[in-house]
């Protein structure tokens, strides 16, 4: 493993990144609030569509009144993990149980590639 960066050794080792873990322990805790096994304690809300299954919707507010504001809510949990669940196919949200829900998502992020967006892009772990 010697020579190789965080990203390769991830990849040879089969593993997801530390943001990539994250990511997916996030949307389980969103599935779980979803399925009302636990509290909704992030104030989240979904919107019904029956064609897209349950979509979160993200606070309103006027992005181009306050650019601050609008960073802040786009790394929020809140504001990141719609953006998250949103992507997610309705065959993954609709699943009963929680270890299957769990598989299925797996098996979805696995099909995203988990390096960061280009090549040479520098990390703290590099």
């Amino acid at each position: 493993m010697d020579g190789l960066n965080y990203w390769e050794r991830l990849e040879k080792l089969g593993l997801m990144s530390l943001s990539r873990r994250r990511d997916r322990y996030c949307l389980i805790h969103i599935w779980k609030i979803h399925q009302k096994i636990i509290p909704n304690d992030v104030g989240l809300d979904w919107s019904e569509n029956d064609r897209l299954c349950d979509q979160l919707k993200l606070p309103r507010f006027r992005y181009w009144a306050d650019p601050k504001r609008a960073n802040q809510l786009s790394i929020s949990f809140g504001g990141r993990v719609a953006a998250l669940w949103n992507h997610i196919p309705p065959e993954v949200i609709k699943c009963e149980s929680l270890a299957s829900f769990k598989s299925l998502l797996g098996k979805f992020l696995a099909e995203y590639h988990d390096w960061p967006p280009k090549r040479g892009y520098p990390t703290v772990t590099n």
